[in-house]
């Protein structure tokens, strides 16, 4: 029942906001600006039902408020203010209902791993909510646990995202809304395995605290697909900090943290940490924490050289040599107009290069490039793309851009990444890059006669192949009544089961 009306409520939220703000796209072209004043009422009327959605019935639709909360410059400010509640905290639930994971989990020995366990949660995320415990050496431990009905839940959420794509490609033509979609999918399926979440810290966290970002510590013997034990990180998080009231140095110094950990991510790793929003980065002191890994993901050495000429270009304000290197990335399909969208590139970044975001944002020059942006993108008819990978770094970076803006308001995101650029581009980062690509070429050609002698040697049967057939063989005979057939017949298929296996 409460499937049912998520998806009735989400439905009407949709068809309600989406019509609205299809007659302020209409109105727009009278006169008189009757469609900017139609979509502010729009932006006061959405916000608060949107926030209000998403708290109601949490899962994957917090995610979604959350990154709204975390992107002024992106979202009407209604929109943004209404959904902050949520940026590290939903509504948590009763801990009786998430005691069924644990049973499960732990096979009803709870105690024997989690003797002490306060029911009273210090964080609802989306997903899951976390706990206060001890084990039983004293250790005191963050425990996140999954809500036990949340696969019905996200898949209805997915089907919901799915419907607002459709509404938003006719707000939106051209944008590949689809990949959006696939990409949120995915990584929704990850999140809800806490193992992968926590390999993928174990992962991160010797690169991060190179950069000042420490990641907790993993408590594997009580770690399960479900539950997921670390070490607990103290202090607030971000979102719960009046950042404005931290010293001057101090905010510039977290954030030059974050631009260095996600630089090094994106081009020394390739693997990076997915949902920077400030909910899930924790400030002790002068500590920095960042928590919850279940949204990760990967790109090639190839694509992270890419990157890497991007970001040269950026460092020498080249618009068109960044346009070029997206194209080669994949951003931007053969057939686009290249030369329109080096223009604009030009004008944007003329425009945002070095202005004060506060002053920027609302003013006519915004409306103007807005404009400029969706009209051109009109024109596109699917001259973007956006290639696989890049859909959640670009959410990954956006999110982290949001965080550094909040600490250091007034100050232009590439004046803080500009003089970071410089040493993350030096000749010695060229010259290691250079060096592994080398070494991975020495260990390929190393290896090479050994390839083609395994390739030019006669291949007898595959021994995994025969297993597999002689194990369906097995299960043939066992099919037979009992008799002298089924005996000598399960003998032979276990024999040839052993032999095959021997082989290996």
């Amino acid at each position: 029942m409460s499937l049912i009306r998520r998806g009735g409520e989400g439905i009407t939220l949709l068809t309600g906001l989406g019509s609205g703000y299809l007659v302020g796209k209409a109105l727009g072209y009278l006169p008189g600006g009757m469609g900017r004043r139609w979509n502010r009422a729009m932006h006061r009327l959405g916000g608060p039902l949107l926030s209000a959605y998403c708290q109601r019935h949490g899962a994957l639709l917090i995610k979604i408020a959350q990154f709204v909360a975390s992107r002024p410059d992106l979202f009407p400010l209604a929109y943004v203010d209404a959904c902050a509640p949520l940026r590290d905290q939903a509504a948590p639930r009763p801990f009786i209902l998430l005691r069924e994971t644990l049973v499960h989990a732990y096979e009803g020995r709870i105690a024997d791993h989690l003797p002490r366990i306060e029911e009273e949660p210090i964080a609802a995320a989306s997903f899951g909510q976390v706990h206060r415990a001890w084990l039983a050496d004293g250790s005191l431990v963050a425990v996140k646990i999954q809500y036990p009905d949340l696969g019905p839940r996200v898949a209805m959420d997915l089907w919901l995202l799915r419907q607002a794509m459709f509404l938003f490609n006719l707000l939106l033509p051209g944008w590949p809304l689809k990949l959006v979609h696939d990409e949120i999918r995915r990584t929704s399926h990850e999140e809800q395995d806490y193992l992968s979440e926590a390999t993928a810290a174990d992962r991160l966290r010797p690169l991060l605290i190179k950069h000042g970002i420490d990641v907790p510590e993993i408590r594997w013997e009580h770690t399960r697909e479900k539950v997921l034990v670390m070490q607990f990180a103290p202090g607030a998080t971000l979102a719960r900090t009046d950042l404005k009231a931290l010293p001057a140095d101090l905010r510039l110094e977290l954030a030059e943290r974050i631009i260095d950990g996600y630089l090094a991510q994106l081009l020394d790793s390739g693997f990076f940490h997915g949902d920077p929003h400030a909910g899930n980065f924790i400030l002790d002191g002068r500590r920095l924490w960042l928590i919850d890994f279940g949204m990760t993901a990967e790109i090639g050495r190839h694509e992270r050289e890419q990157y890497r000429r991007f970001l040269e270009r950026l460092r020498q304000d080249d618009t068109d040599g960044m346009v070029d290197v997206l194209a080669e990335i994949g951003f931007v399909t053969p057939g686009a107009d290249r030369s329109s969208l080096k223009a604009l590139a030009r004008e944007v970044y003329a425009s945002l290069a070095h202005l004060d975001p506060a002053t920027f944002k609302g003013s006519n020059r915004e409306a103007e490039l807005s404009g400029k942006v969706g009209e051109f993108l009109r024109r596109m008819q699917g001259g973007l793309v956006f290639p696989r990978h890049t859909i959640l770094l670009t959410r990954a970076l956006t999110l982290a851009e949001g965080i550094c803006l909040e600490l250091n308001p007034g100050v232009s995101m590439l004046t803080l990444v500009r003089p970071r650029l410089k040493r993350q581009l030096s000749i010695w980062k060229q010259v290691r890059s250079f060096a592994e690509d080398l070494g991975e070429f020495w260990t390929s050609l190393r290896s090479l006669p050994q390839q083609v002698n395994d390739a030019l040697r006669p291949k007898g049967p595959d021994p995994v192949l025969n297993a597999l057939l002689a194990a369906v063989l097995l299960l043939a005979v066992l099919q037979v009544p009992e008799g002298p057939l089924r005996t000598w017949g399960t003998v032979a298929a276990g024999i040839a089961v052993a032999l095959a296996l021997l082989r290996r």
